[in-house]
């Protein structure tokens, strides 16, 4: 894995520099300079990554591996970068060879490797959040690429490939028939879990990554602060990522969410709110699988 880990921080620096370089040659443009900047600074959050990765490694035993960087894959992967950053300073680079660059790497076996890696490290809790930041680092570039008229004759190839990460919701209340609603009403947003109480939640959390908690404010064995509280000394990013939705929130409450900036919800809420929400959190365009609300 160390082998894989030092390739891939070679392909981080050399797409963050990339990226850095198109953005300057494309500075009179506005949205590519702008967009490649942004993917510039992506970059180095991934080659933190696997920084953070390598550095894990150097102290601890290396999980089950089965796949090595052949010649072939490396080539593959590194030519479009070399060949685009050649044109980039002979000044003969145009949109159409950026945007080809961009679509066969990002949506090639490039990320596909970055992805098995930190697969195999998530039981670490620094590793949990990544795979769903990778989605929508992809989920952003194939919207960028289609809102190009260069980019669109990619569109049909980068919307069949499969998801390098289903978002996961979790659903906190001891009212059954509410929370299979919720089941219900989200099944395709992607993977639901449902637990009962608080303590349940937070043992879930430590255990695996969710886009989305949905969290009742009364639970039995404790409230939304508490739960809020606890959860957060844990996962900071929760506050971005978490939804209270309860019944009559007592005064203190409802001023601890706003203290904190917290969404919630009382019942009984519209679902048009409901839904709206949840793809407000996971920072996705509404797709409604049934039903007019």
């Amino acid at each position: 894995m160390k082998e894989t880990i030092s390739w891939l921080l070679t392909i981080e620096r050399l797409a963050g520099t990339f990226y850095k370089e198109v953005q300057e040659g494309f500075k009179k443009d506005k949205k590519m300079s702008e967009f490649f900047r942004h993917l510039s600074a992506e970059e180095a959050w991934h080659f933190q990554v696997m920084q953070h990765a390598s550095e894990y490694l150097e102290h601890n035993i290396s999980p089950p591996f089965s796949i090595s960087i052949d010649n072939d894959t490396k080539k593959k992967v590194e030519a479009p970068f070399v060949r685009n950053r050649e044109l980039l300073t002979a000044r003969s680079f145009s949109k159409e060879s950026v945007i080809d660059c961009l679509a066969t790497t990002e949506f090639g076996e490039w990320n596909d490797i970055f992805i098995y890696v930190v697969n195999a490290l998530a039981n670490r809790k620094e590793f949990m959040h990544v795979a769903p930041k990778m989605q929508r680092h992809l989920k952003e570039i194939e919207n960028f690429i289609g809102s190009l008229p260069e980019g669109r004759k990619y569109l049909h190839v980068i919307k069949s490939l499969p998801h390098v990460w289903v978002e996961r919701i979790l659903i906190i209340d001891n009212d059954l028939i509410m929370a299979q609603f919720l089941r219900s009403l989200l099944y395709h947003v992607g993977k639901i879990e449902t637990v009962m109480t608080g303590r349940e939640g937070l043992q879930k959390m430590k255990e695996e990554y969710f886009d989305v908690i949905i969290s009742e404010i009364k639970m039995p064995d404790m409230d939304g602060t508490e739960f809020y509280n606890q959860a957060f000394t844990y996962d900071r990013s929760i506050k971005k990522r978490i939804m209270f939705f309860g019944r009559s929130p007592k005064p203190a409450q409802i001023e601890f969410f706003h203290t904190n900036n917290l969404r919630y919800l009382i019942k009984p809420a519209p679902i048009k709110e409901i839904v709206e929400n949840v793809f407000e959190i996971i920072n996705k365009p509404i797709k409604r699988a049934k039903g007019p609300f």
